[in-house]
């Protein structure tokens, strides 16, 4: 039975993006990786090509959203070209990929045979759970309501103002028939692209608020590689559980006392200067302390309010600085917006971990999909010993060769940084990094895509006759 043709794309992650799609990096045609697995396809009688996605790779929610619409784009252009279509991602890819899914539908059409896409293979994938807070869901159910009463209405409209220009009705009352329809062509070229971009832009968000949720309708499911130590499901699930707490107990109301002084300081400045300054020009007596005072010496009634207020002053500024150490500094801003503050800086510090820069919140990290149920395949025994101790000896070689220059007094710390977080070592010595370098990937990859690709063969194959065949009599 033939496979026929047979489509691979894969689908980078974070900072691992190139500006071709050949290369040597994992995801491009003539990669060690690339080469393995179409060789094990072909010795199955599966002849697959390499089709790679290329996406910013910036760690951004909305780089991310933006790399799944171009690739459902590009899937919807290759279901016609290839008889299956199967997606390997990596890392963010994976949640590139499935955000891709959720777009298409996957596994939520009535025919197998009309998805987009046959299957999807992540790896080290750290999936986010993303959600729409409900005044966001509140909101997007209304404009999809308004934005689909407006594609109602605005044709309807539209051609009962054509119909009155022509006809002579003036429903406009513009006063002549060419004003009229001057009047509906400038409202449908202004309306009509507006009502569409309304329509594309409530789809967009109804298909945020209705994400399908594991075990659901779908029928589909993704297949997810990783290995028990993969350094970036871990840290962003560290991130995520972590007790953070920028404002501890008390640091509000002790951190109030600076400013309590300065209010305390400026209020006795502005009522020893405001008080002589506003009688000298005729205009008030703040602290009614020249009552009974003869007016006939002015410099000298300045002068005696000058001492007066300057004996006052301790006054002034005791109770400035309490009202404003216990009233703001405990009471409103340690009692009453401690807890919010805490709740709102640790989510921006989750949020630049996890590359949140929108108005969805991301969380329950997972090596599982949140949208689709998920095959595991954590891998162990000798690969993963292989893998856990490369990883451990580029670590030390990364350290032996950044220590002293990191740790030399005088030295030039900051260039050092800048070449640690840029030198291949550093992700030599991540587990996360290096899984398409054995050769074990690269077989269960293909494994996986083989028995979908026989699975799709079986599907398309007409079913047997029903007829017998009745043998030949004597």
């Amino acid at each position: 039975m033939s496979e026929g043709k047979v489509a691979i794309v894969t689908v980078h992650g974070t900072g691992d993006t190139a500006e071709s799609a050949d290369g040597a990096k994992w995801f491009q045609r003539g990669s060690q990786f690339s080469q393995r697995l179409l060789q094990h396809l072909s010795a199955q009688g599966i002849d697959g090509e390499i089709v790679p996605h290329l996406w910013s790779g910036a760690n951004s929610a909305w780089d991310r959203e933006r790399g799944a619409n171009t690739l459902a784009a590009r899937l919807r252009g290759l279901y016609k070209r290839y008889d299956t279509i199967h997606v390997v991602g990596h890392s963010h890819g994976g949640n590139v990929a499935n955000d891709a899914a959720v777009l298409l539908k996957w596994g939520l059409r009535r025919n197998a045979a009309r998805e987009k896409f046959d299957s999807l293979t992540t790896v080290g994938t750290p999936f986010f759970n993303v959600r729409t807070g409900t005044p966001q869901r509140i909101a997007g159910v209304l404009f999809l309501v308004i934005a689909w009463a407006s594609a109602v209405v605005f044709p309807l409209l539209a051609a009962l103002l054509i119909w009155g220009a022509l006809s002579g009705e003036n429903l406009m009352d513009m006063g002549s028939p060419q004003a009229e329809l001057t009047a509906t062509a400038i409202y449908i070229l202004i309306v009509g692209p507006c009502t569409l971009f309304m329509l594309s832009m409530s789809r967009q968000g109804i298909r945020r608020i209705l994400r399908p949720k594991t075990g659901g309708r779908t029928r589909t499911s993704i297949f997810s590689i990783w290995h028990q130590n993969d350094e970036a499901i871990a840290f962003l699930q560290r991130v995520e559980e972590l007790n953070l707490e920028p404002f501890p107990r008390g640091s509000l109301y002790r951190g109030s006392r600076g400013a309590a002084i300065a209010f305390g300081v400026l209020a006795v400045l502005a009522i020893g200067l405001l008080n002589p300054l506003l009688y000298s020009l005729g205009q008030a007596d703040v602290l009614g302390m020249m009552e009974g005072i003869a007016d006939d010496d002015v410099a000298s009634n300045i002068a005696v309010m000058a001492v007066v207020s300057l004996l006052l002053s301790p006054a002034i500024f005791t109770v400035v600085y309490f009202v404003y150490r216990f009233i703001v500094g405990g009471f409103v801003q340690e009692v009453g917006a401690r807890g919010s503050m805490n709740r709102f800086v640790g989510g921006v510090m989750r949020g630049v971990a996890m590359g949140r820069d929108g108005d969805q919140v991301l969380c329950n990290v997972s090596p599982r999909s949140h949208t689709h149920s998920t095959q595991d395949q954590v891998l162990s025994g000798e690969c993963a010993a292989r893998m856990q101790e490369h990883a451990n000896g580029a670590a030390g070689k990364l350290i032996d060769k950044y220590r002293w220059a990191l740790f030399t007094v005088g030295g030039d710390n900051s260039a050092s940084l800048t070449s640690l977080t840029t030198d291949a070592m550093t992700w030599d010595s991540l587990i996360h990094t290096t899984y398409f370098d054995q050769p074990e990937v690269a077989v269960a990859v293909g494994d996986h895509i083989a028995r979908t690709v026989r699975e799709s063969a079986h599907a398309r194959a007409p079913a047997p006759s029903s007829t017998a065949t009745l043998p030949a009599m004597a």
